[in-house]
């Protein structure tokens, strides 16, 4: 996930340097451009930084929400049949050991098996 939004960064950094470089550019050495066109592609360059971080935002805020949501977590004992009810974000959930909500690390004994319910 990091480095997701570091990329998402690198290419708006570089849109920004492209566009400081282009404007450091004397006058001369451009080729006339009318000023609409230069205007869409202003335009055009905005809604695509626009749609970049509106797009990197709701990857952040599903992969948040979906890392938060509480599962309920059912050990179960497979020689005797006992079952012990947990609570656990998804987020904390590793192989064969979870951290509960009240903060109690739990590791699965071989003869344990995990239910999870949402």
């Amino acid at each position: 996930m990091i480095t997701k939004l570091l990329f998402t960064f690198a290419v708006i950094a570089g849109v920004i340097l492209l566009v400081k470089f282009r404007r450091r550019v004397p006058q001369q050495a451009q080729a006339p451009v009318p000023d609409e066109t230069a205007q869409g592609f202003r335009w055009l360059a905005l809604a695509a930084v626009g749609l970049m971080i509106i797009g990197s935002a709701f990857f952040i805020w599903q992969t948040w929400r979906d890392a938060s949501e509480v599962l309920v977590l059912n050990v179960v004992d497979t020689r005797s049949g006992k079952i012990t009810e947990y609570q656990a974000y998804r987020s904390d959930l590793d192989g064969r050991s979870f951290r509960t909500l009240d903060g109690r690390r739990i590791t699965l004994a071989e003869t344990e098996r995990l239910e999870v319910r949402d």
